[in-house]
């Protein structure tokens, strides 16, 4: 994702979205636990919360994913998955 949000929207919207979408779909799951088991309010409560901390912790992750490279890094200069360094070719 790019640093500035005003230049990529429909990123930031597609985060927006999915953030929503995990606390609305979680909150539904809640409510028909309650429904289910005839616990009202306390089942929707606790999967809203669920929904909200996953929405974060997704939001956390994708902000962030880029953040190992440094601004004077360059890609070849980054180590692969086994961890010696990427020579260039």
């Amino acid at each position: 994702m790019t640093r500035d949000p005003q230049r990529d929207p429909a990123q930031t919207g597609g985060l927006a979205f999915t953030f929503v979408a995990l606390v609305l779909i979680f909150t539904g799951l809640g409510f028909g636990a309650d429904r289910w088991l005839g616990t009202e309010p306390w089942f929707m409560q606790i999967e809203a919360f669920v929904g909200a901390a996953l929405g974060f912790c997704y939001l956390v992750s994708v902000l962030f994913r880029d953040s190992g490279k440094g601004p004077g890094r360059k890609a070849d200069d980054r180590r692969d998955a086994r961890g010696s360094q990427r020579r260039s070719q």
